[in-house]
């Protein structure tokens, strides 16, 4: 999860905190998802087991009643890739910059992890979360069909959030000797 603290956020006096979750937000985490998801929701054991995994990030949001909502990112050794997995903010929180400040913590989390892209999917009828994603600077990159439960598409998301580090490993050079060449897609593969 990461060496993350809680921080406060600037966006007012009744600014929620931001912080890794932790087992002991399991019933939190839990009662958000059923409040937020009529169906794909994640299972009790499901977080569980992300929130024990070096791969998951979750960061929860906090006010005076308690947790108000999550982010869950998803990371895959070996990709520059991180993958929004889920994001929720109980319905009574809504509309406070809450999913804002937790999709820019999970932005962080995705760097802290040498990643350089966040994508994510949302369903074609979520449009708040849709206008969310633009306005952080997300752009459509596909459409996949039949991706939920209950069969709707999704629509796939991507940012870059920092420039690919340079490799300043060069690749060994070796001269032609056929006279056939895949040319530069042979160092691609």
């Amino acid at each position: 999860m990461g060496t993350a603290t809680a921080t406060s956020l600037q966006t007012g006096p009744q600014s929620p905190t931001i912080r890794p979750a932790r087992e002991a937000d399991l019933d939190a985490l839990v009662e958000i998802e059923a409040l937020c998801f009529d169906s794909d929701r994640i299972s009790r054991r499901s977080f569980r087991r992300f929130l024990s995994r070096s791969s998951a990030a979750c960061t929860v949001a906090l006010d005076g009643e308690g947790i108000v909502g999550y982010a869950l990112t998803l990371f895959r050794s070996g990709t520059a890739l991180g993958r929004l997995y889920s994001l929720a903010v109980a319905p009574h929180a809504r509309g406070r910059g809450i999913s804002e400040t937790l999709m820019t913590a999970a932005e962080h989390a995705t760097i802290d992890r040498d990643c350089i892209v966040l994508r994510l999917e949302v369903r074609p009828d979520n449009a708040s979360a849709i206008a969310l994603y633009r306005r952080l600077g997300y752009r459509e990159f596909d459409r996949i069909g039949d991706y939920y439960e209950d069969h709707a598409d999704a629509l796939r998301f991507q940012k870059l959030l920092r420039a690919p580090v340079p490799n300043h490993a060069v690749p060994d050079y070796y001269a032609q000797s056929t006279d056939f060449t895949c040319g530069p897609a042979a160092l691609l593969m």
